[in-house]
């Protein structure tokens, strides 16, 4: 049996936030950590190259949902989001999808920033397989809230971010 046809599930789905994260964003608000399974082909590939293709692969109802989301945060003076990825893939590039590496090695590409009414990060993991079970991409979000205005944003958010994420990272392994 191959490592891919040992894994369970061929779709994201959520599992146990490593705690080592959680402390890296100390007083967090919300976590949440999605896994999928690599074909032979993604598992050599790096994390930046997987977080790259992952966030190119946008669904169109999360774009949509994107649109939307910077129409209505313009009138409170938050930052646009843009999930758009430009020809750059070296594993140098300062931001993806507008999101800025805050730190990157070959397994793991750290995302994230600080803003005013919330900080996040993103860790997207490559993590090898074993002969039982087939190699892992595992995209963790942890967010800290600053003000009344973040935990307004979070409750609004979170219900399509735990959609989204899941939609992405599927769509990534098709």
């Amino acid at each position: 049996m191959s490592a891919v046809s040992a894994c369970s599930s061929h779709s994201a789905r959520l599992v146990a936030t490593d705690p080592a994260l959680l402390q890296a964003l100390a007083g967090a608000d919300f976590a949440d950590t999605f896994r999928i399974a690599l074909t032979d082909e993604q598992a050599r590939l790096s994390a930046g190259e997987l977080t790259r293709q992952m966030f190119s692969r946008t669904p169109d109802w999360v774009s949509l949902l994107l649109a939307t989301r910077n129409r209505v945060v313009a009138l409170f003076g938050l930052k646009q989001a843009d999930l758009h990825i430009d020809g750059d893939t070296s594993s140098t590039s300062s931001s993806v999808a507008g999101f800025p590496v805050v730190t990157q090695s070959e397994d793991q590409v750290q995302l994230g920033f600080d803003d005013k009414h919330l900080d996040f990060r993103i860790w997207v993991r490559r993590e090898p397989g074993t002969t039982e079970l087939s190699a892992q991409l595992t995209v963790t979000t942890v967010v800290r809230t600053n003000q009344w205005l973040g935990r307004a944003y979070l409750a609004v958010i979170k219900p399509f971010h735990r959609r989204i994420v899941p939609a992405m990272l599927n769509r990534l392994t098709r």
